[in-house]
């Protein structure tokens, strides 16, 4: 079986899990009897397990063969899966969330680490459909969800589903070769580029994932506090999914086409022409759908192409990817948070100024990162 199908099946487990929380937020308090305000701090332990997963595994996966690593991080995530219903305590939630964490963060780093081994300088395409795949499985998470919501036991067919459906992933790539680790020598090594041009990619996901996961967490809350019904507003945060698969599913496309920084300036653009008009535009139905579609659809395609980006750029190894996934849960933890201290007390157009300023600092920040790689090329080229 193709590398790019096996690690894309393990992007779809890697969406359902990581979707499947917000959906089942009320259930999960019901169950630990807890108010909403304190379980949603399990985002928090997820993004804390994702964070040290990135620190600590990422490099592993420089020294050991990859794909029994990314096996047993799919073996530890069904796990979880299928013991956070039994989980009748906070702190058992809690722990539950932060090795869960761990083990996306030993699938993420895993997964983009190994497809780029595979396909090196050519990774674009397939990053895109591996990143599609991911994004299928967060549209799939709460229609899943939903289909047993009815139920009495409802969380523990939900979640014990999800643990089966993580299995075959684990699995097929337990069977399958590891690719080969390249140590390349003398002449044949890459040029390192500064640890700047890190610090940039790193700020960059920081930013640009923070508005992504502001827009996720928050967007709900946004639709029902201009008149939204909660059933509305629930189809939008489903819309803004749909439309956010369509965008990776177009990423493919667009990948054979066209430069990754061109596609990441022009959708940072579009996605903050879109915010600005939200901000000045009377908040109507129209605006709103428009609001959810659009982002999904122009957000989408920021993701792959900078880590494609940076594969040219600084060549994704276990250590590197690990920074850019440090960074991106570091921004998916704080920029929410941000946004619910002043949500109620500031009103909630706070959403939309911070994610205004999330995507204007990546822009930036891009700019910077496309001059400085210039510039190190042409220095490059006449040494």
């Amino acid at each position: 079986m193709s590398k790019t199908i096996l690690y894309s099946i393990a992007f779809i487990a890697l969406g359902l899990g990581i979707g499947s929380l917000g959906p089942t937020l009320p259930a999960l308090a019901a169950q630990t009897h807890v108010e909403m305000k304190q379980i949603s701090n399990l985002f928090i332990a997820r993004s804390f397990g994702t964070i040290l997963g990135a620190w600590l595994i990422g490099r592993l996966y420089d020294r050991v063969s990859g794909h029994p690593l990314l096996a047993a991080s799919l073996l530890i995530s069904a796990i979880v899966l299928a013991m956070i219903p039994s989980a009748s305590l906070l702190w058992m939630l809690f722990a539950l969330s932060i090795l869960l964490g761990l083990a996306s963060a030993s699938i993420n780093v895993g997964g983009n680490m190994l497809i780029a081994l595979v396909h090196g300088d050519g990774v674009r395409p397939f990053l895109s459909t591996m990143h599609f795949a991911f994004g299928l499985g967060g549209l799939l998470a709460p229609i899943l969800v939903g289909l047993f919501v009815h139920r009495s036991d409802s969380l523990q067919i939900t979640y014990r589903t999800l643990a089966f459906l993580t299995l075959p992933a684990a699995l097929l790539i337990l069977l399958s070769r590891s690719p080969v680790l390249q140590r390349l020598k003398g002449e044949d090594r890459p040029r390192p580029l500064p640890a700047s041009m890190l610090g940039l990619f790193v700020l960059f996901f920081f930013l640009e994932v923070g508005a992504e996961a502001s827009i996720i967490g928050w967007y709900f809350s946004y639709a029902t506090e201009h008149r939204m019904e909660s059933r509305t507003a629930a189809q939008m945060n489903s819309a803004f999914w749909a439309a956010f698969t369509v965008g990776r599913l177009a990423t493919i496309r667009l990948a054979m086409q066209f430069k990754e920084i061109s596609i990441i300036m022009t959708n940072l653009c579009l996605t903050i022409i879109l915010v600005a008009s939200t901000l000045y535009l009377s908040s109507s139905p129209f605006v709103l759908w428009m609001g959810a579609i659009g982002l999904g659809l122009f957000v989408a395609p920021i993701f792959p192409n900078t880590f494609s980006y940076a594969q040219r750029r600084l060549g994704l190894s276990g250590r590197v990817t690990g920074w850019f996934l440090a960074g991106s849960s570091a921004g998916g933890m704080f920029w929410p948070w941000l946004i619910g201290q002043f949500f109620k007390s500031n009103g909630p157009r706070v959403l939309m100024w911070i994610v205004l300023l999330n995507l204007c600092g990546a822009l930036a920040t891009t700019a910077i990162m496309f001059r400085r790689s210039s510039r190190l090329s042409d220095h490059c080229c006449n040494c």
